[in-house]
Parts: C-alpha cells; sequence; structure tokens
C-alpha cells in the first residue's frame, strides 16, 4: 500500500510538472498558445547561436520570446481561417516537401544528422512544414487576383529610370594584392610587416617595369584568392565599388596602364585598366520582366499584410505571463487609450503595422523577391 501511495504521488507531481510547464502564455479567439510551443523555439534558436550571447542575455530572450509568441498568435489565427475555408494540406503535399529537403542532403543519414547537431525534432520539422504550406496555400488564395499592368510597369520604369536604372561608369580591371600580414592571420599590426609587404609589392612593381607579364605576376605573388589564377581580374568594376584609394586610382588609368602602388586597408595593390564602359540608363525591354515581377511581389505583400492586419484586428488577443506581446484586442486597446485619455495609438484594434510578426511573402513563397528591378 505504500508503495501504491508513492507511485501515485510520483505521477501526480510529474503531472503537475508537465502542466506547470505547459502553462498557456497567450490565447487567440480561445486558441491557447502553450509555454512547451514557446520553448521549441527558443531551444532552436539557442541551438544555433553558436555565441552563446542569447542564452546570457535576459533582454535578447524575452524579446525573442516576445517575437515567438506573436508569431505563433498569427499562425494560429490562419490554422483558424483555413479551416474556416477548408483549405487543407495533404500528407502526401507534406511529405513531398520534406523528401525535397532530404534529397538535398548527401543521404538521410546526413540528414538525421543535421537535425541532431542543431537539436531539432524530425517531428518537429515536419510540423514546420505542414504550417509553411498551409500558409503558402493562404497566400495564394488571398493574393490570386493581384495584377500588375503594363501601365504601372512603364510608368515605374519612367520614374525610376535615372536612379534604378542607370549603370555606373565601369572599368574591366585587375589587379595584384600583397595584404599586409595581418589581414591574413588577425596578428597584431607591425611596422615589421607593414615593411615586408612594401618591399614585396616594390619587386613585383620593378618586375613589371622589367616587361614581365601582369597577369603571370599575379598568379605567383597575389595574395588575392578569388582573383590570382586568373591573373587578378576583377571583372567589371563599377564607379564608386570600391575604396576610394583603389577606386581613384583606378579610373584615371588610361587603357592598358599600370598604376603604381596603391595602399589600401588591405594592403598595397598594383592595377591594370583593360576597357572602359561609360554610364548608360538600361533599355525598357531589358528591364521589363523584372519590373513586373517586382511589383507584383510588392502588391501581392502589401494585400497579404493588409488580410493578416484584418485577422488580428477582429481577434480577441490575451497575454498571460509578464512577456507581453505587440498585438492585442480591440476591446484592450480601448481600455488602455480611455485610462491613458489619449487619442493616440493604433486604429487596428491594437495591432502595431510596424510589426515584424507579420509573415511576409517572402516567408510564404520561395518564388517572391523583394529585391528591386535594378538589383536582380
Amino acid at each position: 500500500m505504500k508503495r501504491f501511495v508513492t507511485i501515485v504521488a510520483i505521477l501526480l507531481a510529474v503531472i503537475f510538472l508537465s502542466v506547470s510547464c505547459s502553462k498557456t502564455v497567450a490565447s487567440v479567439d480561445g486558441i491557447k498558445i502553450k509555454q512547451s510551443e514557446v520553448d521549441e523555439y527558443v531551444d532552436i534558436a539557442k541551438s544555433a547561436d553558436t555565441s552563446g550571447e542569447l542564452a546570457s542575455n535576459e533582454e535578447s530572450l524575452n524579446n525573442l520570446k516576445v517575437n515567438i509568441i506573436d508569431s505563433l498568435i498569427v499562425t494560429k489565427l490562419l490554422e483558424k481561417y483555413a479551416e474556416e475555408n477548408n483549405i487543407t494540406v495533404t500528407d502526401e503535399e507534406a511529405k513531398e516537401q520534406l523528401n525535397l529537403i532530404i534529397n538535398s542532403y548527401p543521404s538521410e543519414e546526413d540528414f538525421e544528422k543535421i537535425l541532431k547537431e542543431n537539436d531539432i525534432d524530425r517531428e518537429f520539422l515536419e510540423k514546420e512544414l505542414r504550417s509553411q504550406l498551409l500558409t503558402e496555400k493562404i497566400y495564394n488564395k488571398v493574393t490570386e487576383d493581384v495584377i500588375v499592368t503594363d501601365e504601372e510597369v512603364e510608368q515605374y520604369y519612367e520614374d525610376n529610370k535615372e536612379t534604378q536604372f542607370l549603370v555606373p561608369e565601369s572599368a574591366k580591371a585587375a589587379h595584384i594584392l600583397v595584404m599586409f600580414p595581418w589581414k591574413k592571420d588577425n596578428s597584431e599590426e607591425t611596422e615589421e610587416g607593414r615593411k615586408e609587404a612594401r618591399e614585396k609589392i616594390e619587386m613585383i612593381k620593378e618586375k613589371l617595369e622589367n616587361g614581365e607579364d601582369f597577369e603571370e605576376l599575379a598568379r605567383t605573388y597575389s595574395d588575392d584568392e578569388t582573383t590570382k589564377e586568373n591573373g587578378g581580374d576583377l571583372g567589371y568594376v563599377y564607379k564608386g565599388q570600391m575604396v576610394d584609394e583603389f577606386d581613384n586610382v583606378l579610373f584615371s588609368l588610361d587603357i592598358g596602364e599600370i598604376s603604381d602602388i596603391v595602399e589600401t586597408d588591405m594592403g598595397y595593390h598594383i592595377i591594370k585598366v583593360y576597357e572602359y564602359k561609360k554610364e548608360y540608363v538600361e533599355d525598357f525591354e531589358e528591364v521589363k520582366d523584372s519590373i513586373k515581377e517586382y511589383l507584383l511581389s510588392l502588391y501581392k505583400n502589401s494585400k497579404w499584410q493588409d488580410f493578416i492586419y484584418s485577422l488580428l484586428d477582429k481577434a480577441n488577443i490575451e497575454y498571460f505571463t509578464e512577456i507581453k506581446g505587440s498585438f492585442s484586442s480591440t476591446e484592450e486597446s480601448d481600455s488602455e487609450n480611455n485610462s491613458e485619455n489619449s487619442d493616440e495609438g493604433s486604429t487596428n484594434g491594437g495591432v502595431d503595422e510596424s510589426s515584424d510578426k507579420i509573415p511576409a511573402e517572402d516567408d510564404v513563397t520561395k518564388d517572391s523577391n523583394e529585391t528591386t528591378p535594378a538589383e536582380n
């Protein structure tokens, strides 16, 4: 009997601990968000933080928890919307998505190893993939009627052609670099190291003056591992792309001319110019497709943001711990505004429209690209 009582006591203690670890930290329209859900994401973030700063910085950790809780609120609202609108993810779709990830690794064993190294449970990953697929389906439904007209594309080009589509002057160039020793191995800066680098670059300069080939000398002596095998070739360098010391000399050279020794923060350079291209504006035909893609992404993202805000605006959101998120229900927002006797505040039922918890379209679809057309 005594043993039975002891076992019961242990079981009750385990149940108590389980419940306390999974306390409700927030709710949205009665849907609870448990501490255990938040902890899963926190543990993954800590595992990914190789510096260990996250675990030791209470403010950063609390900010992370706020982001996680509010992101889970948005996720719960999307799941609710999906259920109300018969939007589902099949097991086959989830499995296909998981297989795409697994197949990106040399083997499934390598995939499992990465999960283990990052403390990611496979079941958790599968749940996340299913959630992402569901969000993508909702996103596609919400934004399916968004279009970009030819007139809008042309207008964007006309408004931005002298800025976004202006290609600066460029030079096809090569260089030989002798790095300062402390730039190679993060050692202490010394005059002796500077002198050694100077002597080496002067030796190279002398060889050039004696008629030796620039490209061969770059392959032999340059410390720029990226360019040395190609004879120091930098490709086309835009004016203003390099540091001033390099840039000013580069664009002062004649075609075929080799510079004197140039010092930058990295070390000593010798530069050669092969060709110049004047600045020009890209033709509309060259960029119209990228403009249309950019505007479509922009418009879809705007509609998606409005959709998420509309869900939050109608939702009853409550927080139950000292960690409060940026969302609150209309009733709470009104109450706070009345108590402060202030007309300022959110117009979206307490939703902060600058919040970074709203999933942007890039979080939903891999094909979206928010970069400007000139960056594509």
